[in-house]
């Protein structure tokens, strides 16, 4: 199927160099969300699977161009990362060595609770709104700055400030409640 003259997909059909980079950078956004962080090392791996799947797509036409591909690109990235995630956990669930909950000693203990300390971090952060998780992802993953971030999300300054404070705040008291909730104490 050929896609309308100057549109993004036509040009990533094409392999425009240009292109093809604006494409790779929205995979990669969404492989940068905190839900898939564990899979950090195997990024480069998906960013080119989720990269072979849409040129693909537009090969056989699947892609309509009366939508957002911008939209279309970012789902099939969550989609090849959520599988992967799904992979990494039934691998985990096999996985019969050194298994968790047998750790005998206390640095072993330790790495317990960073393991779960870490599962409710990207518990919070999925709970958190899609500008705090934009907000949040810009400033601590991309270390952006105030000025960078306003540029990015054309928002004001002041404001960026205000909202990523009112979101670690937020985010703060939801770690706060999953954490009581996970070591069995209720938050009062």
């Amino acid at each position: 199927m050929r896609y309308p003259e100057h549109s993004i997909a036509r040009r990533v059909q094409e392999g425009d160099p240009e292109t093809i980079g604006l494409v790779i950078r929205w995979i990669s956004t969404v492989l940068t969300w905190p839900r898939f962080w564990s899979l950090r090392d195997d990024w480069p791996d998906l960013v080119q699977e989720a990269l072979v799947v849409i040129v693909e797509s537009l090969q056989e036409g699947r892609f309509d161009p009366d939508k957002d591909f911008h939209f279309y690109v970012q789902g099939v990235a969550r989609y090849i990362a959520v599988r992967a995630v799904q992979k990494g956990v039934r691998r985990k669930r096999q996985s019969d060595a050194s298994p968790v909950e047998n750790l005998p000693s206390s640095r072993d203990s330790l790495l317990v609770q960073s393991l779960e300390t870490r599962d409710i971090v990207r518990r919070v952060m999925d709970l958190a709104s899609e500008e705090c998780r934009l907000l949040m992802r810009l400033y601590f993953l991309e270390e952006k700055g105030y000025e960078a971030i306003a540029e990015e999300t054309l928002l004001p300054v002041g404001t960026v400030k205000s909202r990523l404070s009112r979101c670690l705040e937020g985010a703060q008291r939801a770690f706060r409640v999953a954490f009581h909730r996970a070591h069995g104490r209720l938050e009062e």
